[in-house]
């Protein structure tokens, strides 16, 4: 049954959706009579087959699916009518009813990504009286901004975690052993629904025990204020910066496929993450298979460092590794830090070579007591900077550990887990797989070559 004209003109209302694209929807079928379902799960629905059609689906073609899968399309807004609740008023009028300027709502929430509300609930009159509150409390309305975004970007980031690990792990698993139609949505529910129950708590218990850190970390920044003067500049402060790196990591990708290269880059997370923990530093942000982490000191960084690199050399395969540290003044913004100094990081390690690990002279003076090897390299001119830059190889002392390079992945393999080699020109060379192999047979002088640069 289609719903009445008075339902159609109240979702158009509420949605800014237009009167005759709901009838269209409406006489496809998209849009049945739920007059006693929730108006949140009715406009959410609207929401979602525009959604769906901003993607490119059309909506018969969007019909089509229905008939075929069921009320998909349903299912969701169910699901997520249940969070969003009912409107109450739009933007602008719960701004003024919490007291705040609507523009500076406004800009609130686009800076939180949450520009494109079509309506407010009693859930966002809350968040407006909370953020009138923050700045009735003095708090600066762009670090207002800036913490916002940093919660959204967050919880965008945890949310999307959940719904696709589930939807690519479980979901895809059971679609490719044969399963299809409303029953495999109805068994993907069934399973996913109470799982969600722990969305919650867990994101709670990981904010109070990172909050514990941050707590203390905050108390090491007040016991050195008598050390240090304060900044003119908002935000800025010291810290050292260090980037780590795989090496050889294209060609491995090229040779071993996505999959092989992703339990690689898993293995080195964990690697770069449990140093991290021992050396009071943070993993700020990891990009393919490079992660950058930052701590209150070079001392700390170096040490990292060569946890780090010990560890990856443990392993009994496992690419090079590059690793470059500069410790300066950076600027603390929406949880990350910028400036010259972690710029400077960055291109201390793309100056690295395979297994080399880096720093400037700044980091060189907080070494400390580490028991270390330090190698002055002399200036170097390093890429978008305007002078040269003094730069310094650490090493642990000792020899390192005897391995041979796979000349096509680039894999570093200790004598147990060579499972192939052959004798070319007098030398012998080894390779980790069977597949490296016949690549370098097949095309010996590109790998040759490769080896040479």
């Amino acid at each position: 049954m289609s719903p009445p004209e008075a339902a159609l003109e109240e979702m158009a209302r509420w949605s800014s959706e237009p009167l005759t694209d709901l009838r269209l929807w409406e006489s496809l079928g998209l849009l049945p009579d739920d007059s006693g379902t929730p108006l949140a799960n009715r406009l959410e629905r609207v929401r979602l087959i525009r959604f769906a059609i901003g993607r490119g689906y059309a909506p018969d073609r969007l019909a089509e699916i229905a008939a075929a899968h069921g009320d998909m399309i349903g299912r969701f807004a169910e699901q997520i009518g249940a969070m969003v609740g009912e409107p109450v008023c739009t933007v602008d009028e719960a701004a003024r009813q919490a007291g705040l300027d609507p523009q500076v709502f406004e800009r609130v929430l686009a800076a939180s990504g949450l520009g494109d509300e079509p309506f407010a609930t009693e859930v966002d009159l809350g968040a407006a009286r909370l953020i009138k509150t923050a700045l009735d409390f003095a708090l600066p309305p762009e670090v207002l901004s800036q913490m916002l975004r940093v919660f959204s970007d967050s919880m965008a980031k945890i949310a999307d975690a959940g719904s696709r690990l589930f939807h690519l792990y479980v979901h895809e698993q059971m679609r490719a052993g044969g399963a299809g139609g409303e029953q495999l949505l109805a068994t993907t529910n069934t399973i996913s629904e109470p799982l969600l129950a722990l969305v919650e708590p867990a994101v709670i218990y990981y904010h109070q025990k990172a909050w514990q850190q941050a707590l203390r970390e905050d108390m090491m920044l007040h016991l050195a204020e008598e050390a240090t003067a304060p900044s003119s500049v908002p935000g800025e402060f010291t810290r050292a910066i260090l980037f780590a790196d795989l090496s050889s990591f294209t060609p491995l990708t090229e040779v071993m496929g996505d999959a092989a290269a992703a339990e690689v880059v898993a293995r080195f997370s964990d690697i770069v993450r449990a140093s991290a923990a021992l050396c009071s530093g943070q993993v700020v942000k990891q990009i393919g298979d490079e992660f950058m982490l930052v701590f209150p000191d070079g001392q700390g960084a170096v040490a990292c460092g060569l946890e780090i690199a010990e560890r990856a050399a443990s392993e009994s395969r496992f690419p090079a590794l590059t690793i470059g540290a500069h410790v300066g003044s950076v600027l603390y913004r929406e949880g990350d830090y910028v400036g010259t100094s972690v710029n400077l990081a960055a291109r201390v390690t793309s100056a690295a070579q395979r297994n080399q690990f880096l720093v400037t002279e700044a980091v060189r003076r907080q070494l400390g007591e580490l028991e270390i090897d330090v190698v002055p390299l002399g200036a170097r001119s390093l890429k978008g900077l305007g002078e040269d830059v003094e730069l310094f190889e650490l090493r642990r002392p000792g020899a390192r550990a005897i391995k041979v390079v796979d000349p096509v992945c680039g894999m570093e393999l200790d004598s147990d887990s060579i499972e192939a080699t052959l004798a070319w020109h007098g030398e012998e060379l080894s390779f980790c797989a069977a597949a490296c192999l016949e690549r370098f047979v097949g095309d010996p002088a590109r790998y040759r070559s490769r080896e040479q640069r």
